[in-house]
Formats: C-alpha cells, structure tokens, sequence
C-alpha cells in the first residue's frame, strides 16, 4: 500500500482547529474513514469529517471546508465507482493529488456476550454480504441477511439491537462500536483491494512515479474515433492502465472516456500526448497528475528522464531548421 507524499496534520492545541481537514465518505468506520487516517497521518480532534456521499465530500473540498477529500474510486471485485468518477467528470473542478490501495479485511462482529450459535440475523453492506457468502452459508446459514447502506452502518445497527445479530464489518467499525469480533477474515476471496483517491486543488509535481487521469469527449459518433484516441498513447509508447466509457449525461447514446496514463503531464511524452488528444478530440478534462500507488519500478526515473531528453533533442533539432527558413526572393 502507498500513501501519498502529503504532509501530517499538525496537532490541534486545546479548543482550536486543526491545520487541515480531511473530509471523507462517511459514516464513522469506514473503510474510506481509515484511508483518511493514513493522509492525516495524525488523529487530531475534527481532523477528519465525514460526510454523507461522494458530491458531499467534493463540495466541502470546493468551498473550502475542507482541505482534501478522499473517495474510493475503484474496488478489486465491484470496478471502478461510477459516482466517484461522475462526481469529478461532471460536477467539480477539483483535481486528484494522490491515491493509495487499502486491503479489504472483513470481520463478523457482535454485541459483547453474543453466540454465533444464537445468531438471527447478519447485517452489512450487499457487497460485504456477498463477499462472504461461503462463511455465512456454513456458520450461520439460517440467519435472515440484512442489506445497511454501509458496513459502518452494519455495526450501528448491531450494537444498538437488542437481538442477537452480527455485522459484517472492518475492525475499525467493530472497535469503533464496541463490538466482539467473532470471527476474522472471513472474505470468500482473499486479496480483495480498494483504491482510494485524494481530491485537493493543485497538482503535485513529478516524482518518477506518477499517473495522469483524465476524461476524453470524442468529437462525433464516428468510425475510428476511439482508434484514433487511443493512437495517441501508442505512437508515443504510452501505457494506458484504465480505459472505461461512461455516458456524457447529455444526450442518449453518448459517450466519454476516462482514460489513466502512466507518467506525469509535465513529462515531455504525456504532455505532448495531452496536447494532440486536446487538438483532436471535442474536450479534455484532465482530472489529475499525481503519483500512483504500486512498487516502483528502480529504472523508471532515468527511462524517463531519458525519454525526456530525446523529445526535447527532437524539438530543438526541429527548433534548428526552422530558423534556417529565410525569404531569399525567388
């Protein structure tokens, strides 16, 4: 898991705000809640406020209530979050300054003094509940299974019962609730991951190791389009990590397409790729140049910076010839 490269929150002092604000899909015990914890890297009091969804979140970014915003954007089994994409395509001009994966780890949990063997009925998110289908099924297959609208939720819900229930949830929930965990990791696929991505207002400068995102309107319904699109990348040896269309809101049938590059807008490569998608295609929102989460690679930044000095030798040699050109009269 990589955090991104964001300075700690500074430590409140007595009745006073903290330096900055992380405002997050809440409620209180989300997984998103301990993403946020990895960005402040700090636990001061109102450090982190959670709203009620994605737009919520990127409108307290927008009008200054909060600092940063952190969203999940794509999940290892569920793909990409369509309202987190459309929020930042559609709704805002706030840009994405890093992002980080946090393993999915689900617990069962109950109220302090309750049996699995008394269990009626399981409580979680629908995505949660499918995840673990093959616990529920051999632990407590009679259990009626209840959707919540969170996991967060889930464990509220469990706590304040006075029924035997147990909730699907993260351990940060179940701490966060007072509750026993019954039973850990209890995920029908192992290995189950959940990008992140932090909003903010600028763009962080390169660091060898970066992803440029951004959101591509095709001029008209046309054969080739997306082709020629996607020729951009590949002439100048691009590595596109995500291509996914999404419908413009405008009319029935039309498309965008929200594209991830390796590689940072100011690199010669991406930049020069930016400026030929712009001069092609009907709009180009970019939707951020930051760096992307993974193990990097030992030999990126001098492929890089290699790659760099060989467009910029390009443009001068270019640069050279064009000042040859004179108006000799003939």
């Amino acid at each position: 898991m990589t955090t991104p490269s964001t300075p700690s929150a500074a430590d409140a002092g007595e009745g006073a705000a903290p330096a900055r604000t992380i405002a997050y899909l809440g409620p209180e015990g989300t997984f998103t809640e301990s993403a946020a914890r990895l960005v402040t890297g700090s636990d001061a009091p109102g450090a982190l406020q959670p709203y009620g969804d994605v737009t919520e979140v990127l409108r307290a970014v927008s009008e200054g209530d909060a600092t940063l915003g952190v969203v999940p954007i794509e999940n290892t089994l569920e793909g990409s979050v369509t309202a987190t994409l459309d929020a930042l395509a559609f709704e805002t001009d706030l840009l994405i300054a890093g992002e980080m994966e946090l393993p999915i780890t689900l617990v069962a949990a109950t109220r302090p003094g309750v049996d699995l063997a008394q269990v009626v009925e399981v409580v979680s998110h629908p995505v949660a509940l499918a995840g673990c289908r093959r616990w529920l099924n051999q632990t407590v297959p009679d259990a009626v299974r209840t959707p919540a609208a969170s996991t967060a939720r889930a464990a509220e819900t469990v706590a304040a019962s006075a029924d035997p229930l147990v909730a699907i949830v993260n351990p940060l929930a179940a701490e966060r609730y007072d509750l026993e965990v019954a039973a850990r990791d209890i995920s029908d696929r192992p290995g189950n991951v959940t990008r992140f991505v932090i909003v903010g207002h600028d763009v962080p400068p390169p660091t060898g190791w970066d992803k440029t995102s951004m959101v591509v309107f095709i001029e008209a319904n046309r054969p080739g389009a997306l082709l020629q699109l996607l020729e951009i990348f590949a002439e100048r040896e691009l590595n596109l990590t995500k291509i996914e269309s999404r419908p413009t809101k405008a009319e029935l049938g039309e498309y965008c397409f929200f594209l991830d590059v390796e590689g940072h807008l100011l690199g010669e490569r991406v930049g020069d790729a930016l400026a030929a998608v712009k001069r092609t295609h009907r709009d180009v929102k970019v939707l951020g140049s930051y760096r992307r989460s993974g193990a990097r690679r030992p030999d990126e930044a001098d492929r890089i910076r290699e790659d760099d000095a060989a467009y910029r030798d390009a443009a001068a040699w270019l640069a050279s010839w064009r000042e040859r050109v004179r108006d000799v009269g003939v």
